[in-house]
């Protein structure tokens, strides 16, 4: 769906009356409208997902599993804190930052230049469940000394699940009532589907919301933070800390995730739906105070096709793409050859999974390994996505019998594998833009009658949308020099225009800019 046609129906539904009140003012708590918080997920899970279905009656039986999983996780998260507490100087600025990784891609370069300038940082997570969760959560605490790192589950309390609970049956009676004395309203929404999504949301997902929302605003009460740094800022527990933040008058930054483009709920919005001043209040979106974007491309998309105040979108680059403007003295093909048995003077392709539905993953490594049987000369290795599930991408290997796979580790790097490859294959990741970066030739594929979420990708790489495409593509990305030449130069414009200098100074050009928000919020206070 289109970014036009999906803001165009969004506008539809939101118009939809009952009482004189649609969406927006019906799903407000405490002055601010819970539907900003839930619109990234319309038309993604509650139909076809079994256990959306089960909460959308909220039974009581879910209902004490949730407090007693909240409860008995309050008293986890907790006791780990105590049990790797760390000494810090509280002398200097505060950041709190939504790291959940014992080894944070995003924000470990812009960690270590805070720490440089005497910042004390706060790291906090919501903690799913999994055990592989706790294990990463164990592996922080471990690894940074001289880092706090919390969950969020710590901040949970029993006024916390009073919140919780008066507002799951406020949502819960609401919708009652509307479906029983609104058919006008109800039929009205079954066009577009949402009669079998929106209960699961007042049912349930509301009251959740709320529950992260008292959650976040214990989070600042305690820690006192000067700044909130955030990526992904659309999901819930980042909104519910922009909202925290807001309240208690913390300058909130969000730092872009990745690749976006003009289909990407998480970052578009109907003019209006924005405030100019900043304020959070119902009808508005909450909204960072600044969110820094890679390159003009995005800071246009935000400013121009979003409704994004223009003070609010900085240009800044990417932190983590620092590495990559020296990436000559920290990378070595031939040792990366070496390490995994591969010859350096043959070509290398890297296949780069995404973080979609394992069937549709699944699809696309069959198509490409399937296309790559025509290349024997080439040599393959598998870059499965850092979020990836389980291990379904060796599976695939041995099903399409590709003898002399190599298949990376999920948590191997990136970037290493980039330097050392001849050619990327992926969709629509971020991981094109690093490759452009290197130099490196890029075939992408959209084969979904989706529109195509990064079109700009058609300017830089050998964009494939059938697959009988993909061999010649291939082809032409490794052996026609012309091609070749033509990709490259087209890569230099583009990667000023979506991911800006590569001066190896994105880091301290984001963390300039908490200083200076930092020291405004000083300024102010006195």
């Amino acid at each position: 769906m289109s970014q036009g046609k999906w803001l165009s129906l969004e506008q539809r539904i939101l118009n939809i009356k009952t009482n004189g009140k649609g969406l927006i003012e019906l799903t407000t708590y405490q002055g601010i409208a819970l539907w900003w918080f839930i619109r990234f997920r319309l038309y993604h899970s509650a139909q076809s997902n079994p256990l959306a279905q089960l909460l959308i009656k909220k039974t009581n039986l879910f209902s004490i599993a949730d407090f007693l999983y909240d409860f008995l996780s309050s008293i986890l998260c907790r006791t780990l804190s105590m049990l790797f507490r760390v000494k810090v100087d509280k002398k200097g600025p505060k950041v709190l930052i939504t790291s959940w990784r014992a080894r944070d891609v995003y924000f470990d370069f812009i960690i270590n230049e805070l720490k440089k300038r005497n910042y004390n940082i706060v790291t906090v997570r919501p903690l799913k469940y999994s055990f592989s969760e706790l294990k990463t959560v164990i592996g922080k605490l471990k690894s940074r000394k001289n880092i706090i790192h919390k969950q969020f589950n710590a901040y949970w309390s029993m006024k916390t699940w009073k919140k919780e609970y008066y507002a799951n049956r406020y949502f819960r009676n609401l919708w009652k009532n509307i479906s029983e004395n609104d058919g006008k309203f109800v039929n009205s929404l079954k066009k577009y589907p949402l009669t079998s999504e929106l209960p699961y949301y007042f049912n349930s997902m509301f009251g959740y919301v709320v529950k992260n929302i008292e959650m976040a605003k214990e989070v600042v009460e305690e820690e006192k933070p000067d700044l909130i740094l955030l990526i992904s800022e659309y999901g819930i527990f980042e909104r519910a800390l922009v909202v925290a933040g807001k309240l208690n008058k913390v300058p909130t930054l969000a730092i872009q995730h990745g690749s976006i483009g003009p289909v990407h709920k998480g970052y578009m919005y109907s003019k209006g739906s924005i405030s100019a001043s900043g304020s959070i209040e119902t009808p508005y979106c909450p909204i960072p105070d600044k969110t820094a974007v890679y390159g003009k491309y995005d800071y246009d998309l935000l400013t121009k096709m979003s409704s994004y105040p223009i003070s609010s979108v900085v240009i800044a680059g990417q932190p983590r793409y620092d590495i990559l403007a020296a990436a000559d003295s920290f990378f070595d093909r031939e040792k990366f050859c070496k390490r995994l048995n591969l010859n350096p003077s043959r070509k290398i392709v890297l296949i780069a999974t995404e973080n979609i539905p394992i069937s549709e993953g699944k699809a696309f490594l069959k198509r490409v390994l399937r296309a790559l049987k025509n290349f024997p000369e080439l040599q393959i290795v598998v870059k499965p996505h850092p979020l990836e599930k389980g291990e379904w991408y060796r599976k695939v290997v041995e099903e399409e019998n590709a003898s002399g796979v190599v298949v990376l580790s999920k948590y191997s790097d990136t970037f290493e594998a980039l330097y050392a490859c001849d050619l990327l294959v992926t969709g629509f990741s971020t991981v094109i833009t690093e490759a452009i970066i290197l130099g490196k030739a890029v075939v992408s594929m959209h084969l979904s009658r989706s529109e195509d979420p990064t079109p700009y990708y058609k300017e830089v790489t050998l964009r494939v949308y059938r697959e009988e495409d993909l061999v010649p593509s291939i082809r032409k990305a490794l052996y026609d020099e012309e091609t070749k030449e033509k990709l490259k130069e087209a890569g230099r414009k583009f990667v000023y225009k979506h991911a800006y200098k590569q001066d190896g100074k994105a880091t301290e050009r984001v963390v300039n800019l908490i200083e200076e928000m930092v020291r405004k919020r000083i300024q102010d206070e006195n």
